[in-house]
């Protein structure tokens, strides 16, 4: 059966906030839809993202996945902007979007589209690269229970259940997830412990739709995740610790949305939504303190914990080598040390509680409205709270309240002719004002055809630990000798490092400058998109903000250049080709900025459906060089649906994948004991 070449292509909504074939949208959108996303072989949502152009889905930290649109830190998360269904998932406190967190199943989504390209004007500060809007599945396409299983080597493992339910006036969809596997453990030992990084994640997420009446529609979301994931030691603290436990940490998030639309016409609409989330954070080390002097654990650690060195190191300017030079010069810390030496105590341990709390409340009200047949009109306003509580980060709660106005406004002059204009204003208590404007001109020189020409500016905004970084790293847990003594020992009530590091407020918002060039082609079995771009990213906060080297400054600065291709054809229904390939040329300030920015990227995927039964699927992924590492992977996908009774299928589906390089991915760390991983899943639908 050849593919039709009728067929429309679905339209994209995220670009400008309002529905447009992806032939006249103002910038580049890769649209990833469900059977994609089933034939990419992908086992979690961030590996989805290998598929768009110009884009790194990579572990970089472990068994923690990085996700960026022309990445550079090779650890950034916080210069994109994702949302769920609207609703936005930066976390506000360290500026961090955590893909293994996200209350979302990967079989929950019904498509992902990408807007490659500062998307500010749009959505405000933040949409700093790019933006990645997740819609998840509507009830009233979830018609059947679906249970899941899956195992595999590395030890994956996986459960899931779903089901849709459906009424005359709504419908309503739930699903509940477990999967994990054992990420990239190690043979070498650190402080006589064994580096390990597996996880364990648990979602749920519910999504309700009620119809009112032929002009009312309200929307419910019901969602959280946990989740529980070794960690290798902390290698910045070796100097000052040696480590007693083996690392892991938690994280727990919980959120509601509410949605209502209002058609005032079938040219006119309004919608209100609002959403309240919640996140937690527990990161616990258990360490023993060492002597600053002899290197070796015993009572001399403990004036790493008194209130003499912490004294030394203010006096010192915050400059960690000149208070270790100056440290046997000091009379009173040299008195403490001796002090801590005669008491003969045991060696200084406990745990430091790096725990955070993040909050985060929005309502927004959009208008959407056809003022004309050749004019188009959404415009809206946005009030938001954000919340952060961490001893450990901040010194205790900080917030900050912001609140915008927005617009988008699509002229078409000609029939082939389309201006867009689009600009978001916002106003916050760290960031004061701040403006994200664009402007496009597309020209359609025929029907699936579009020419773009793009310009636009936008800002990451300063987040809540950056504006108000205030490290008080204590030390629980003592034990009653060190507890009851504290005051004689350290000189203070409590152990508290002296490594004590703090936000002047002086950060400014980072800024990009971006310009593009497109084409898309729309046009029966053929897809194909290409984008040339320029982009200049300047004010950037690079360095790190840690209690070991605290560099809080604008002085960063990237360019971009080069170009994106996609390339998606089905000549026939059993066949589907799919190529993507990008070229990004960098400059930057500083060596870190250039970890992640790959020069060559790319990957194809192949998927054949032998008959009504049997799916082949052939995947490739290449990125180089990142940190001077090279990534290639190949993947298989075998799929079998076995017709069992009336209106119940089960489907097995057996997948693998086989490292190319001997690399490892971007650090030295990360790095498989196995160049391959293979698993068998089995979906029972009825």
């Amino acid at each position: 059966m050849p593919w039709s070449a009728e067929a429309p292509l679905p339209a994209v909504l995220t670009p400008a906030r309002m529905s447009q074939p992806q032939s006249e949208v103002p910038g580049s959108v890769t649209v990833l839809d469900r059977e994609l996303i089933q034939r990419s072989g992908a086992r979690e949502l961030a590996e989805v993202m290998r598929f768009v152009p110009g884009m790194q889905a990579l572990n970089v930290d472990g068994n923690v996945p990085t996700v960026g649109y022309h990445p550079t830190l090779a650890r950034d998360t916080r210069r994109m902007l994702v949302l769920i269904d609207g609703r936005s998932v930066y976390q506000p406190g360290l500026a961090r979007v955590m893909w293994n967190n996200l209350p979302l199943d990967l079989a929950d989504v019904e498509r992902i589209e990408v807007s490659r390209g500062p998307s500010a004007a749009s959505y405000g500060a933040n949409a700093y690269t790019a933006v990645v809007n997740i819609v998840t599945r509507h009830p009233l396409d979830v018609t059947r229970t679906a249970l899941a299983a899956e195992t595999g080597s590395n030890g994956i493992h996986g459960l899931r259940a779903h089901q849709g339910l459906r009424w005359q006036d709504g419908a309503l969809r739930w699903s509940l997830s477990e999967h994990g596997d054992r990420g990239y453990d190690h043979r070498d030992l650190i402080d006589g412990l064994r580096q390990h990084d597996s996880k364990r994640i648990r979602q749920g997420n519910l999504r309700l739709v009620y119809e009112l009446d032929a002009s009312n529609t309200v929307e419910l979301w019901l969602g959280g995740a946990e989740t529980r994931q070794q960690r290798p030691p902390e290698a910045g603290w070796s100097q000052f610790a040696r480590w007693t436990d083996s690392r892991s940490d938690s994280h727990q998030n919980l959120f509601v949305q509410g949605r209502w639309q209002h058609q005032l016409s079938p040219e006119h609409q309004l919608q209100l939504q609002g959403y309240a989330q919640w996140s937690r954070t527990d990161d616990t080390l258990s360490l023993c303190a060492l002597d600053p002097l002899t290197g070796q654990p015993g009572p001399g650690g403990g004036l790493l914990f008194s209130r003499e060195l912490r004294d030394l190191f203010e006096a010192q300017g915050r400059d960690l080598n000149a208070t270790l030079a100056a440290l046997p010069g000091d009379a009173a810390s040299v008195q403490r040390y001796q002090t801590l030496l005669a008491s003969g105590a045991a060696p200084l341990c406990g745990r430091v509680d790096r725990g955070l709390q993040e909050g985060r409340l929005d309502l927004e009200l959009q208008d959407t409205w056809q003022l004309h047949p050749r004019l188009r009109l959404v415009s809206g306003a946005q009030l938001r709270h954000d919340s952060a509580d961490s001893e450990f980060y901040l010194g205790g709660q900080r917030d900050n309240r912001s609140h915008a106005l927005f617009g988008q406004l699509e002229w078409r002059v000609l029939d082939p002719l389309l201006l867009h204009f689009g600009s978001f204003y916002q106003q916050d208590q760290i960031n004061g004002r701040q403006l994200s404007p664009r402007a496009a001109l597309v020209w359609r020189p025929a029907p699936g055809h579009g020419v773009r020409l793009v310009h636009s500016r936008a800002v990451r905004t300063v987040d809540l630990f950056e504006a108000h970084a205030d490290y008080d790293i204590r030390l629980h847990g003592l034990s009653p000798a060190w507890r009851q003594q504290a005051a004689a020992l350290l000189g203070d009530t409590q152990a508290r490092l002296f490594l004590t590091q703090s936000a002047d407020g002086s950060l400014q918002p980072e800024k990009i400058r971006a310009s593009e060039i497109g084409y898309f082609m729309g046009k029966g079995p053929l897809v194909l998109d290409l984008r040339v771009f320029d982009e200049h990213l300047t004010s950037l906060i690079t360095h790190p903000m840690n209690p070991v080297e605290f560099e809080a400054h604008n002085n960063d600065w990237v360019t971009h250049h080069g170009w994106e291709a996609t390339l998606d054809l089905r000549p026939h229904w059993r066949h589907q080709l799919r190529l993507t390939a990008a070229e990004i040329r960098s400059r930057s300030s500083a060596r870190a900025e250039r970890r992640l920015a790959a020069h060559h990227s790319g990957s194809a995927l192949w998927h054949w459906t032998l008959d009504p039964h049997w799916n082949l699927g052939l995947r490739y992924l290449r990125a180089q060089p990142l940190n001077t590492r090279r990534y290639e992977q190949l993947g298989a996908m075998l799929q079998y649906q076995q017709p069992l009774a009336a209106a119940t299928t089960l489907q097995w589906t057996l997948s693998g994948e086989y490292s190319l390089s001997r690399d490892a991915v971007v650090f030295a760390e990360n790095y498989y004991r196995e160049r391959y991983r293979v698993w068998l899943g089995a979906t029972l639908s009825f």
